[in-house]
Order: structure tokens, then sequence, then C-alpha cells
């Protein structure tokens, strides 16, 4: 059977905007609430992203301390280099002429003294010897001053090296005849010393 609406016109209206209102409102609660989920998780990864910031300003800031102290160690590092630049120069000719003179007391024949000792560095880098040793000396006869000679060229001194005699004479002393002589020896590398090895730290810097 035909079903008959016995109402007005206006009331089927009326109706039809209230449904019309509601699906408005069912569809806007539905935006705001997708709103609302989506500024939840907007909000989840803000605080994320604020955590990730505050943990890389800290991690930065132990950097820039790390930095700063490594700073400091470079420039003990400078002053270190700067240093032993300092005593490399300083020392870069030293001689031992305690060993060299330790070394001529033991090796001196007993018939033999000297009466003087005079050094010299040599730094010329035309020549192989890296000083020189000059002495005046005496002895009681001529053989002597060739034990002198022998003495200075055996393996009993390393640092000695082309020993001559530059002049020999007889002379006095007293009412004894005695023979003065001058001898020259040029040092080799046994008689550099190694101050500059003990003095300055070994790092791995």
């Amino acid at each position: 059977m035909r079903s008959i609406n016995l109402l007005p016109p206006e009331a089927h209206v009326k109706e039809q905007a209230r449904e019309r209102f509601a699906r408005f409102a069912l569809i806007g609660l539905v935006y705001v609430a997708v709103l609302t989920a989506l500024t939840f998780i907007w909000q989840g990864r803000v605080t994320v992203a604020e955590d990730d910031a505050a943990f890389q300003q800290d991690a930065n800031r132990l950097l820039e301390a790390q930095v700063a102290e490594f700073g400091s160690i470079e420039s003990l590092v400078g002053e270190y280099d700067a240093n032993v630049s300092l005593m490399e120069t300083a020392l870069a000719d030293d001689l031992s002429w305690g060993r060299v003179l330790n070394d001529l007391g033991r090796i001196l024949p007993d018939s033999v003294w000297l009466e003087s000792f005079t050094g010299a560095v040599d730094s010329d880098p035309a020549t192989s010897a890296v000083g020189t040793v000059q002495v005046t000396g005496v002895g009681f006869d001529f053989p002597d001053v060739s034990a002198w000679l022998r003495s200075l060229d055996s393996d009993r001194f390393p640092a000695a090296t082309g020993t001559w005699v530059t002049s020999v004479a007889e002379g006095q002393i007293g009412s004894a005849t005695v023979v003065n002589f001058v001898s020259q020896t040029s040092l080799t590398e046994a008689a550099r010393s190694d101050r500059l090895d003990t003095r300055i730290p070994r790092t791995g810097l």
C-alpha cells in the first residue's frame, strides 16, 4: 500500500535541514578528531626533536670542552717543539770534553806528562773531524813521544784519529834532559756527547 505523508511540507524541509546539520556536525567532529590526533602525533615528534636537539647541544658542549683542552695541548706541544729546537741548536756540536780528558788521562804513558790542553769544536761539514785537541807535553826521551802517539791512535781512544807531532825539541828540567813536544789530534764522532738525547724527553705527541 502506498504511504501517505500527512505532515506539511515545512516539516519535511526542517527534517532535511536537521539531517544535513547532523551530517555536518559529524563531519566536523571527525575533522576535529583527526586534527587532534595529528596534533598529538606532531607534538610527539616535536618533543622527540627537541630532546634530540638538547642531546646534540650537550654533545656539542662536550666537544667544545674537548677542543679547548686540545688547544691547550697544542700550545704545550708548540712550546715543547720550540724548546727542543733550541736545545738541538745549542747542542748541535756538543762534545764530551770530560770523557775526552778522562780517556787521555787513562792512556797517558807513565813517562809522559801534559803541560797544556786546548780543545776546539770543528763544525766544518767539509771535514770528517768534529773537533781538535792540541796538547803540550813532556817526555823523558824521544821514544816516549812515540809511545804517546801510539796511545792516541790505539783502540783505547776511539775518539781520536790522525794524531801527529807539530814540534819536538830537547829541553832541560833542572839538570835532567827532557823532550818537549806539541801534538794535535782530530776528534771523531765518538767524542760527541749524549746530552741532547738524555735531556729531551721523548713523547708520543
